[in-house]
C-alpha cells in the first residue's frame, strides 16, 4: 500500500452483506492491497446508493486490523450494467475470487486482468473464452496452476500422442489399456501444448479448458457448491468418450 496513509486506492466491489445500523461489510478487490473486507457507514436515506458491482472506485481504508474501515468512495466511472449471460459470468467470478484469492495480499497483475475481463464482458466478445482465460490465470495467481505442458514426470509431451489427466497426479501417458482408476479427462498431446500457449480463440482449446477447469475448481474447493454455476449454461459434454470420459482432440483444420 502506499505510503500515505490517506491516499485513495483503487477497488471494485465483489460483494456486499448487511452488518449493522446503517453499515455493510465489502469485499474490495483492490490493486494496492488485494482482496480486502471492509465496514462501510451508508449515507443518509435520502442519499443512500450501495455501492455497486462491476464499476471501479477510488477508496480510502483505515484501520490495524484485517477489517478496515471505509472513509472515502468515490466513484470513477459512469454506471453501467451487466445482464443476462454476462451478469451471471460476473457473478459467478465473483465467487470464485472470494472462495479462492487470500485476503491483504497485493495482486496488481491479477487487478489488471479483472478490469480487463469487466470490460470484455461490457462488449461483445464470446463469454466462455474470457472467463476460461480468467480462470486460468486465477489458479497461476493463487499458486495452482494446472501443467499440460508437461507431465507429471516432467517428460516432454508427444503432440501425437493420448494422454489421461487426473486432478491428483496431473498428466500421464496413455497406452490404450483401462486404466484402474480412470482419470477426469483424456487429451490429444497437441491440444494439451495448444492449451498451455493460451489459444483461446480456437474453440478446441476453450472447450478442454471448460471441462479441466470445473475439474480443477472442484478439486481445489473439496467439492463444495459453487452457487453461481446454476445461473450459467447447464454443462454438457457431447463430444466423444472412452470408458465414459471425456476425450479432447484438436479440431479437424478447415
Amino acid at each position: 500500500m502506499q505510503d500515505n496513509k490517506d491516499a485513495l486506492i483503487s477497488a471494485y466491489v465483489i460483494h456486499t452483506r448487511p452488518f449493522q445500523d446503517n453499515k455493510i461489510l465489502l469485499d474490495l478487490l483492490t490493486l494496492e492491497m488485494g482482496l480486502v473486507r471492509a465496514v462501510f457507514r451508508l449515507p443518509k436515506k435520502e442519499a443512500r446508493v450501495i455501492p455497486g458491482p462491476f464499476l471501479r472506485y477510488q477508496v480510502q481504508l483505515k484501520g490495524r486490523t484485517e477489517l478496515k474501515t471505509v472513509y472515502v468512495l468515490e466513484s470513477t466511472e459512469p454506471a453501467s450494467q451487466l445482464e443476462g449471460l454476462r451478469l451471471f459470468a460476473g457473478m459467478y467470478v465473483h465467487e470464485i475470487l472470494l472462495k479462492l484469492l487470500p485476503t491483504n495480499l497485493p495482486l496488481s497483475i491479477f487487478f489488471e486482468l479483472y478490469q480487463w475481463l469487466i470490460h470484455s464482458l461490457h462488449s461483445n466478445a464470446p463469454v466462455a473464452p474470457l472467463l476460461r482465460r480468467f480462470e486460468y490465470a486465477l489458479f497461476e495467481e493463487i499458486g495452482s496452476s494446472i501443467n499440460l505442458a508437461m507431465t507429471a514426470t516432467g517428460s516432454v509431451l508427444d503432440p501425437s500422442a493420448m494422454y489421461r489427466f487426473d486432478v491428483r497426479f496431473g498428466l500421464r501417458p496413455y497406452y490404450g489399456d483401462k486404466p484402474k482408476q480412470l482419470p477426469d479427462l483424456f487429451v490429444s498431446g497437441q491440444l494439451a501444448l495448444d492449451y498451455t500457449e493460451g489459444l483461446w480463440g480456437r474453440p478446441d482449446v476453450v472447450r478442454l479448458a471448460k471441462t479441466l477447469h470445473r475439474c480443477w475448481l472442484d478439486h481445489l474447493l473439496e467439492n463444495k457448491d459453487v452457487a453461481a454455476r446454476q445461473l450459467l449454461p447447464e454443462y454438457q459434454f457431447h463430444g466423444e468418450r472412452h470408458y465414459g470420459v471425456p476425450v479432447f482432440n484438436c479440431d479437424p483444420l478447415p
